[in-house]
């Protein structure tokens, strides 16, 4: 939680940044506009390919727990069955 929290305290600044440094740019309205178009789409991409190795990785993270926890249960039904058989 205190990461989430972080990690939106960081953007919300960050776009406050970004907002100030725009309006405040010596540059015409459609340069303005064009450049906030191209970082916007910048920003996108970056975030989609973080979000993309993360869901990776947590799609790795959870295979490798199924894998334990099924080897696991087997041991667990095993040794049941063993039991039950004497």
């Amino acid at each position: 939680m205190k990461a989430f929290k972080f990690i939106t305290t960081l953007a919300i600044g960050v776009g406050t940044g970004l907002v100030a440094g725009y309006l405040t740019a010596p540059r015409s309205g459609k340069a303005t506009r064009n450049k906030i178009v191209e970082d916007s789409q910048e920003y996108k991409d970056a975030l989609e390919k973080a979000a993309t190795l993360k869901l990776a990785e947590a799609k790795n993270i959870l295979n490798e727990t199924i894998k334990e926890k099924s080897v696991q249960g087997k041991k667990v039904l095993d040794q049941l069955a063993s039991k039950t058989l004497l």
